[in-house]
């Protein structure tokens, strides 16, 4: 009886694990959804600025070289990560794929500037190269909070303490798959920076900048930098609902399966003390009439 009893009991607790992470399922669909949406939406816009910042990179001359652009310390820079995880678990292997893909190409000498309570926790206290004063969060990333992180990294350069800026996020391969992938904010290479060709004319195209090519080279590139990292936290943020779908999904079908399996193992312990009981009343039976 008291296995029976153990039985039904670990039945409803994973019942009752079930609902949760059904729950957690549903959500992490809603706020996908949602993320997708709002990146979709602003997409066009920073399409837009990159095709701008194209056309206007050509009228640059190369000399003097503009400082966003010079690659200094080039036998050993001075190297910065941006790394967005997440800032809560049960994503499946999200947040410890990242984290590993930052440590097999990171130096020993490199600064981590980590967005995300999760990959924050796991290396506070635990490496050194986490910047521990730059903290934000990465739950409904905004244009203000990538403005905000693009200031910090621009000052920074242009400060000289760092030589090389990076980004490491997870980008979305298709609707199951996500890997992590690194990309270089500063300095920005012009080979990057052209406009797609058109024919045999003049890459230049016919754009007139007022008052001069550098003015103008000033104020679009922070807008093409944030835009670059909220489109990397909006990425990530897809992509981190699409992992906790994923593994709440899994996590479902692994807790019916194990309801199943220990629903037929209590059937089968209730089926036996159920037997037990009769043949213990037939045999007081027999043993009453024998006395008789």
């Amino acid at each position: 009886m008291s296995s029976s009893k153990l039985l039904k009991e670990r039945i409803e607790s994973i019942q009752d694990t079930m609902k949760i992470t059904n729950a957690m399922y549903l959500i992490s669909s809603s706020k996908l959804r949602k993320a997708r949406q709002n990146y979709q939406n602003v997409s066009p816009y920073f399409n837009r600025m990159r095709d701008t910042i194209s056309r206007v990179v050509p009228h640059l001359p190369e000399e003097p070289e503009h400082p966003f652009f010079h690659e200094r310390n080039l036998e050993n820079p001075r190297r910065a990560y941006l790394v967005l995880t997440a800032d809560k678990g049960m994503a499946g292997a999200y947040n410890q794929n990242l984290l590993k893909f930052l440590r097999e190409h990171a130096d020993p000498n490199d600064r981590f500037y980590v967005i995300g309570q999760v990959g924050y926790r796991a290396l506070r206290h635990r490496d050194p190269r986490l910047v521990e004063e730059f903290r934000y969060s990465a739950t409904a990333p905004t244009l203000q909070r990538a403005r905000d992180i693009t200031v910090d990294a621009i000052d920074d350069f242009k400060s000289g303490k760092l030589d090389e800026i990076y980004i490491v996020y997870t980008k979305i391969q298709n609707a199951l798959t996500s890997e992590p992938v690194m990309e270089r904010l500063l300095p920005l290479d012009r080979r990057f920076l052209q406009p797609a060709p058109k024919g045999l004319g003049d890459p230049k195209g016919e754009v007139e900048l007022v008052p001069d090519a550098w003015t103008v080279f000033e104020q679009i590139a922070p807008i093409y930098m944030h835009g670059m990292i909220f489109g990397a936290m909006t990425e990530s943020f897809c992509a981190e609902q699409s992992a906790r779908m994923t593994a709440m999904d899994s996590a479902t079908k692994s807790a019916n399966d194990m309801i199943r399996d220990l629903q037929l193992e209590y059937n089968r312990t209730r089926q036996g003390s159920i037997t037990q009981e009769i043949t213990e009343i037939i045999g007081g039976a027999a043993a009453v009439q024998d006395r008789t």
